[in-house]
């Protein structure tokens, strides 16, 4: 990128930016923020229209125009008014395996935040048939919902374009939305009022519980180097050994239903009922702790405007269930769901705050943290039409990752099932112990959706422990 001139008009990052940049800053591998994603049609995209049309989404969506620099060692950006964006490289792959080889690589090559322009795309064409774009992006301009916005907007203009059509709606603008982030911040009494909600949060149940989907392997064996028997949390956290591997697994097509009709009938929410599983797992192989700690990485995206947005407007909830094992599957989905609706009222608040307060309570190194993983529900929506019936995503490797475990889940309209993406790190993860906690997932949904009445007890007795393995 040529060297540009710093405008007037810069902006702090935004408490959504704030919890991707905090991971940049302490991650030795510059990858552990990007957003890997392809799609790709079952047909054939004229590739000049889809120049000319990416280069009016860089008009449209100016989460694409964001730049970044640093300013006495903190990260400000700022919009540019306008971007000459240059053709888009254009690969033919030979092969399925050459095309995710490519890509797979590329996933792990970082994308530089300020040095260049904060994404890189290619457009693309495969051996059976299919045309697609793929995009690395930094989570600094776009979450994974920002994603999908930029990919629906970008086929929205290109179909008009291939059609001789008007443009579709203009997009809002995410400047504005960082103009808006930047004032609460300002804003002294609704600090103060997140803030003590978030002290009585952390302190009210006192020291959470590290449950890792691993077992107890790790807490016992830190718990005797210590000599403490009743260490809660163990340095699970490791930014040195980041190294990561991917397994991608299916809810079939039957459970899929089933999750859904529950989910319609109880008016509830996938991102619940599915987590539950994952709850079931880490209380089964955690000496069946009532006490269990995830992130869910939640889209702020709640408005109208805010969905026709791109730019990155999640944060992390911190939701800590206690759910014993004589509380019932309905009515640990209730609980579930209380506690994240809860939290939800106070998402202003930047996570990097409150994060750095639960570390000050209980007194815990970098290295430790409650939750035993990153939890994301991603409700795809269904772009296929007339001309190209089947539109395929697929997320990629980005090799790096300091957390122990992060879950991706999403519907797949085509297929009638919700794919898992599993994002393990492999020093303290194996695949046996992912392939175990799907199944045990799966299990314990599937056993709570037939039978909501039955307890969480009885319920988990029928998963397997990863501590036999």
């Amino acid at each position: 990128m040529a060297k540009t001139t710093i405008p007037e008009k810069t902006y702090d990052l935004i408490p959504s930016q704030q919890s991707m940049a905090y991971m940049l800053k302490y991650s030795i591998h510059k990858s552990v923020i990007q957003i890997p994603i392809m799609m790709a049609v079952h047909g054939q995209l004229d590739f000049d229209i889809l120049q000319k049309a990416f280069k009016e989404e860089v008009k449209r969506n100016d989460c694409l125009r964001i730049r970044f620099y640093k300013d006495k060692g903190e990260t400000r950006q700022y919009f540019l008014p306008s971007y000459d964006q240059p053709d888009v490289e254009i690969k033919h792959f030979a092969s399925n395996q050459e095309m995710n080889d490519f890509f797979n690589l590329d996933a792990q090559k970082p994308v530089p935040v300020y040095k260049s322009v904060p994404y890189r795309l290619y457009f693309f064409s495969t051996s059976d048939g299919r045309t697609g774009v793929y995009i690395n992006t930094s989570h600094l301009i776009m979450d994974a919902y920002g994603v999908i916005i930029f990919y629906a907007d970008l086929f929205s203009v290109y179909h008009a374009m291939a059609a001789g059509k008007e443009m579709p709606a203009p997009m809002y603008k995410y400047e504005d939305r960082v103009i808006k982030e930047l004032a609460y911040l300002k804003d002294e009494k609704k600090m103060k009022r997140d803030e003590e909600f978030y002290k009585e949060f952390w302190i009210k149940d006192g020291m959470p519980f590290y449950a890792g989907v691993h077992g107890h392997n790790i807490l016992d064996k830190e718990r005797k180097k210590k000599k403490d028997p009743e260490l809660r949390i163990p340095a699970a956290y490791d930014a040195l050994h980041d190294k990561c591997d991917m397994l991608v697994l299916d809810i079939p097509q039957e459970e899929t239903k089933k999750i859904a009709d529950f989910c319609i009938n109880n008016e509830e929410s996938p991102e619940n009922v599915i987590e539950m599983g994952f709850r079931a797992h880490a209380s089964k192989v955690n000496y069946d702790t009532d006490d269990t700690f995830s992130l869910q990485l939640c889209s702020r995206r709640v408005t109208y405007k805010d969905k026709k947005m791109g730019g990155c407007l999640c944060q992390p909830l911190a939701v800590r269930a206690i759910i014993p094992d004589t509380m019932t599957y309905r009515q640990g989905v209730k609980e579930l769901d209380e506690v994240r609706n809860t939290l939800y009222r106070h998402m202003n608040y930047p996570y990097i705050t409150s994060y750095a307060m639960e570390r000050e309570i209980y007194h815990l190194s970098m290295f430790q943290a409650p939750s035993f993983m990153m939890f994301t529900w991603l409700p795809l929506p269904d772009m296929s039409g007339d001309k190209f019936p089947s539109i395929d995503f697929e997320g990629f490797n980005i090799g790096r990752y300091a957390m122990p475990l992060y879950t991706f889940a999403y519907p797949v309209p085509s297929e009638k099932v919700i794919k898992i993406r599993y994002l393990y790190r492999t020093s303290r993860i194996s695949e046996n112990v992912i392939r175990t906690l799907h199944a045990n997932a799966l299990k314990a949904i599937i056993d709570g959706i037939d039978n909501p009445e039955k307890t969480m007890g009885e319920i988990k007795a029928g998963l397997k422990d990863v501590n036999e393995q």
